[in-house]
């Protein structure tokens, strides 16, 4: 280590410090300094570009939630009017149509307000007691629902319609859909 700085002091000691001298010496310096610096430039612009892309992202995506808040209203009560009507009118076949088009209602209802999932069950475990406050009765709705749709031959009664479509109503209230 030692011998490199006498190396060095000597070298400066035998170069004259003439323009042209210091140019030569410095002439790589200023090579290296120009790659890293157009280097640099490029990073810099890259990465300004990937921000103003999730700038603009995350813009659209507040745009469309905005938007999408006066959506469920509307849908929901343009579907709604449909299932009081076959909910009371005196056909079985009409009382499980109307739990079945609720039931679909509410899941878009989830869909629009930013829920994700395959189905509505995984849309429905991501919302809180604190979100729904009758999530658990908008669960036993669902699945009475399910069995409305898989077991053919399931009776419901006028009453049970009725009781499914109410825990909906709460819900949509709930939700500030209707």
């Amino acid at each position: 280590m030692r011998t490199v700085f006498y190396n060095l002091i000597d070298w400066f000691n035998n170069k004259s410090f003439s323009m042209e001298g210091f140019n030569q010496a410095v002439l790589p310096f200023k090579i290296i300094s120009g790659f890293l610096s157009v280097g640099l430039i490029i990073i810099i612009i890259y990465l300004i570009f990937l921000i103003r892309k999730d700038i603009k992202k995350y813009l659209e995506m507040l745009i469309e939630s905005t938007v999408q808040a006066d959506e469920p209203r509307k849908v929901s009560l343009e579907g709604w009017q449909p299932v009081m009507d076959k909910l009371n009118s005196n056909n079985e076949d009409s009382y499980k149509q109307a739990v079945i088009e609720a039931d679909k209602i509410f899941d878009d209802l989830l869909k629009r307000n930013g829920y994700q999932g395959e189905d509505m069950g995984e849309r429905l475990k991501q919302i809180t007691q604190n979100q729904l406050f009758n999530l658990d009765e908008v669960w036993q709705a669902h699945k009475l629902r399910n069995r409305l749709v898989h077991e053919p031959n399931f009776q419901l009664k006028e009453h049970e319609a009725r009781r499914m479509i109410e825990i909906y109503q709460k819900a949509f209230k709930n939700l500030e859909a209707i």
